[in-house]
This record gives C-alpha cells, structure tokens and sequence, in this order.
C-alpha cells in the first residue's frame, strides 16, 4: 500500500512546478529496464552527484520518447531517493515523465545524457539520422549547447554461454549505428561512444571483441537464463562502464 501511494504521489504532485536538475538522462533499458538489477543505470545513478534524474524504457529509441509509442512497456525513474521506481506505463504516466519536450521544460536540466543505439539494429541509417536531428533540434529549440549535452551509444556485445539471443547486435551493426549517430548529431552534442570506452576496460576480451560476463553476488539479470544475453551489459562490466561514464560527465 506505502508503495502505491508513493507512486501515486510522484507522478502527479508537481506536475506544473518546475523540478530543476542539474542532470538528465533518459535511455533504454541499459538504463532502466523492469527486470535489470545490475545493468548499466543501476550503477549510473550510484556515481552521479546529487541532483539528477533517470528515466529508462526498455526497447525505446529516441522517437518514443519524442513522439510516443510502446505504451505498454513500463518506464523506471531512478532519482537520489528511488533507485528503481517502476512508473508505470500508458496514461498513468505524465507527459513531463515519458516525452523530452515538456520533460526539458519540467527539470530544467543543466546537462542531458541520452543513452541510446541498441535498438536501431534493424533501422536503417536514414531512419536513425532523422530521429537524432529531431532530437538536436529539440535541444536546440530549448537553448541546450553541445558543452550540456552527451549522448552515449552501444558498446561491444556480452559474452554468451551457448548463443546470441540477437543476432543482429553484432559489432559490425553497433559500429554502422554509431556513425549514423555521429553524422546526425553533427558536433551539437558531445559523443561518448560505448565502443571506444570500453576497449580499456579490465572486462573488455580484446581478442574476441566482446565483454566479460561476471555477474556480482545474487544476481539473476547476468547469469542462468540471461546468460546467452548478448545486449545488455551487466555485472561488474556494467558498474564498470558507468564509472567511466560518471568521469566524462
């Protein structure tokens, strides 16, 4: 019950009163997902400093959160007070929490981090370009410079125990969407590519090209059955990477 009056609570008290942040960021599941325990956002949060907000949406790409769509999946809000707070989904959820325009106008954020890439692998690079330059011009309507924005793309895949479960994330279509990025994104927002930033990382197999898979103590999202996950980067790997995140931010 004291759950469901804080959620309550959340999304509809100030829904009209600014909530300034100095930090934004919004993504995929890497960043919030119903079922992550130990994936990249629940790390992010643990580095960042003391007025941020996340909110994370598995299999959304940057159209969802601009235009809508995937109604049905939930979205997860990880503040300095909730570490993972399942919002809901659909119209339970407000416009400020779930679309970048009104949610720019909400927080009023310093700097945005977008967190993004993994879900375009069937996109073409037209389709990806499009979507990004809406996004810069959002962000250049709303006076957000390149110095406050980052955008973080895919990195390698996971180490698998029998097989890939997406055949399609593969390094060679990780490295297609990140330069489809790059070339939307066109120097008005910083790039953090996933690739680059882990290839120092003391989980990174330089020969195989692909990340270790060490799950922590307890944890069901990187081992048994999402072993053969091949997307999400979990474990020590995934508080590795936002570490490295945290220190460029």
């Amino acid at each position: 019950m004291k759950t469901i009056l804080t959620l309550i609570i959340l999304l509809f008290s100030h829904a009209t009163v600014a909530q300034k942040v100095n930090l934004l960021v919004v993504g995929d599941s890497q960043v919030g997902a119903t079922w992550g325990k130990t994936y990249f956002g629940n790390f992010l949060q643990e580095c960042l400093g003391p007025n941020f907000i996340i909110f994370g949406k598995g299999a959304s790409v940057p159209g969802h959160w601009l235009n809508g769509g995937l109604e049905k999946i939930e979205i997860i809000q990880r503040d300095p007070e909730h570490k993972h707070l399942n919002i809901g989904a659909g119209e339970i959820v407000p416009l400020f929490k779930k679309r970048l325009d009104p949610m720019i106008d909400h927080f009023q954020p310093n700097k945005i981090l977008l967190s993004f890439g993994g879900n375009y692998t069937a996109n073409t690079d037209e389709k990806i370009i499009n979507e990004i330059e809406a996004v810069m011009k959002l962000f250049s309507e709303k006076g957000i410079s390149s110095a406050d924005c980052y955008f973080f793309t895919p990195t390698y895949e996971m180490e698998v125990a029998t097989r890939r479960n997406v055949e399609l994330r593969d390094l060679k279509n990780v490295l297609r969407i990140t330069a489809a990025i790059e070339t939307a994104i066109n120097d008005r927002c910083q790039i953090i590519k996933g690739v680059d930033l882990m290839k120092s990382s003391p989980y990174f197999n330089e020969s195989t090209k692909l990340i270790k898979r060490e799950p922590l103590a307890q944890s069901t999202d990187c081992s048994g059955p999402a072993s053969n996950d091949n997307v999400h980067v979990c474990g020590k790997a995934a508080q590795d990477m936002a570490r490295k995140v945290c220190d460029l931010i």
